[in-house]
């Protein structure tokens, strides 16, 4: 039985001051596996303790390593323990770069790295042991390297096993190349459930639902088995065509969990929240992507307050834990409601069960921000701080959070510490220190960072960043030069920026402003856009005293509304 990886460093120093370590090898093949975990702990074994054994066992400990971070969360480090074996002077075996070869293809950001091991491959004469090269194979599809991947295939063709052919047909898949998946398809002297399964989830998955139900009627059924099945279902409801989802799912001879979970997520993604709780109530078993995919869903379908109650359901009804995603979409629930005493429970179970914070998921960010939509902005900057590595996500919950709290010098200065630390802004972190720009009036700094986003960032302004500096501008008092900014647009301006203009004629009775905007409007011909300004303009000309001019308007309202012209969403503009 292996020790717990907290206590490794204990053992292994008592294991050491004993000896033991060097009389019983049997030690450290279940120690060995856990140094992942441990990098410093791996380099010192790799370097003073390996060298003691026998070469083939020395050989045999360094490959039990490459393999354990091989599936770790850091595959680099099975470079490092490569690099150790040849420093000891010790010969790779057959069983040394298949894994090395599957971390290299775990690290497309160090593509040297794939370099090095094919390197490794070729001088130690490996490239005629089918198992190095079907994982150097994998390792270019796992790269997204076709050509690679098709001159290896090519030189080692004598060698090629149905794996070979299989793992090239879901490279192929991998680099979106279907064409070229299908002639290797062809070429194949003996296929099976796999190069059929590979062949038809890959046209699922690319949208070629008509190809893909042709392959799979043609599929000798006794391949085709749960994993096929899995590929339609996905594949039909990822595309939003959920009647002929369900029909293969209802179809299935035998369904796994993956199953359900494709059925589920196929709802949850179009939207249809009520199939997809209907499903998941029926559901034989429930795992954690399963609950995840119905609070997630509730999330994005703005059903906050179901969000909320399943996920106490989880806690009470259920043995499954949730994960970083998970709670990711029960803070945004918390955030959306304002719901700061359930966002600190949530806060609180985070810490209990020790989630990471600096991940993919940015649950750190996610704190921040249900933080500062319920006004707590000092704790939000606290999180902020107590993070180890600040990515984009991080700051742009900061800056966007101080922004919607007033504190808009505050959101300014955290935008400029954020460039000074080397991490790159993108187009939401100017949607929101443009806000807090135009919240604060900030009107130099605004178009300081406006002009800097492409020259300096590389960001190329969209609509919302027009409609931004338009809403600085107007509150500003600036109409004119609001009105230049919008002639200046590379693309046609939306309801939300003639908007944004006539709150600002609004606030500042500017009727001469708006009633230019209201011709552009109509020689733009926004359509069903036109109702929410046209709201907006009939109150300016209520200032006025325009009753006729405010009569027309509504009635071009109501005009919108007969015709389900989406009035409800521009109302939010009325009432901003």
């Amino acid at each position: 039985m292996a020790p717990p990886p907290h206590l490794l460093p204990l053992l292994l120093g008592r294991l050491v001051v004993s000896g033991d370590l060097r009389r019983c090898p049997a030690h450290l093949r279940r120690i060995v596996p856990l140094l992942p975990s441990h990098p410093h702990l791996a380099a010192a074994l790799c370097a003073v303790h390996f060298p003691l054994f026998p070469s083939s066992s020395a050989t045999f400990l360094h490959n039990i390593l490459i393999r354990a971070s091989a599936s770790s969360a850091s595959p680099r480090l099975s470079f490092a323990a490569f690099s150790s074996l040849l420093r000891c002077g010790l010969v790779p075996d057959r069983f040394t770069l298949p894994p090395l070869l599957g971390s290299a293809g775990k690290l497309p950001a160090f593509p040297r790295t794939g370099a090095q091991a094919h390197a490794q491959a070729v001088r130690r004469g490996f490239l005629a042991d089918v198992f190095v090269v079907n994982a150097l194979l994998a390792m270019y599809g796992a790269l997204r390297d076709a050509a690679s991947m098709r001159e290896v295939f090519g030189s080692c063709a004598g060698v090629a096993d149905v794996v070979s052919w299989n793992t090239v047909i879901g490279g192929y898949v991998k680099c979106g190349e279907m064409e070229s998946a299908k002639r290797v398809f062809d070429e194949m002297p003996r296929r099976n459930g796999v190069s059929w399964s590979t062949m038809v989830g890959g046209y699922a998955a690319a949208g070629e639902l008509d190809v893909a139900r042709e392959m799979f009627d043609r599929m000798p059924a006794i391949g085709r088995n749960v994993v096929t099945w899995n590929s339609m279902v996905t594949g039909f409801a990822r595309h939003g065509l959920l009647p002929l989802a369900r029909k293969m799912f209802d179809e299935m001879p035998v369904r796994n969990l993956v199953s359900w979970n494709a059925m589920l997520r196929g709802y949850s993604v179009n939207s249809d929240m009520d199939g997809a709780r209907e499903l998941f109530d029926v559901m034989p078993e429930k795992d954690v992507v399963s609950w995840t995919c119905m609070i997630s869903g509730y999330a994005q379908a703005g059903r906050y307050q179901d969000t909320l109650e399943l996920f106490r359901a989880m806690q009470t009804e259920s043995n499954v834990q949730p994960n970083e995603v998970t709670m990711v979409s029960v803070l945004s629930a918390c955030a959306n409601l304002t719901a700061l005493e359930e966002g600190r429970w949530v806060h609180a179970f985070i810490d209990k069960h020790k989630m990471v914070l600096n991940n993919e998921y940015n649950l750190g960010a996610a704190l921040i921000d249900m933080y500062a939509k319920c006004g707590r902005t000092d704790i939000a900057v606290k999180i902020f701080h107590s993070l180890d590595r600040k990515n984009v996500s991080a700051w742009n919950a900061l800056i966007t959070g101080l922004a919607m709290n007033g504190n808009a010098r505050d959101s300014v200065d955290a935008f400029e510490q954020m460039k000074r630390t080397g991490e790159k802004p993108n187009d939401i972190t100017f949607v929101g220190v443009l806000t807090a720009c135009a919240h604060g009036g900030l009107v130099d700094e605004g178009r300081r960072c406006f002009q800097s986003m492409a020259s300096t960032c590389g960001v190329q302004p969209e609509v919302k960043h027009y409609g931004c500096m338009v809403d600085m501008l107007g509150r500003a008092g600036l109409l004119e030069e609001a009105e230049e900014l919008i002639r200046s647009m590379p693309m046609a301006p939306d309801v939300m920026v003639f908007g944004a203009l006539l709150g600002a004629c609004r606030m500042h009775k500017r009727f001469d402003v708006a009633e230019r905007v209201q011709s552009e409007i109509h020689s733009l011909n926004l359509n069903a856009q036109q109702s929410g300004c046209h709201v907006l303009i009939s109150d300016i000309y209520a200032a006025a005293g325009k009753w006729f001019d405010v009569l027309e308007a509504r009635q071009v309202v109501q005009r919108g509304l007969a015709s389900g012209n989406g009035h409800d969403r521009f109302k939010i503009l009325a009432e901003a």
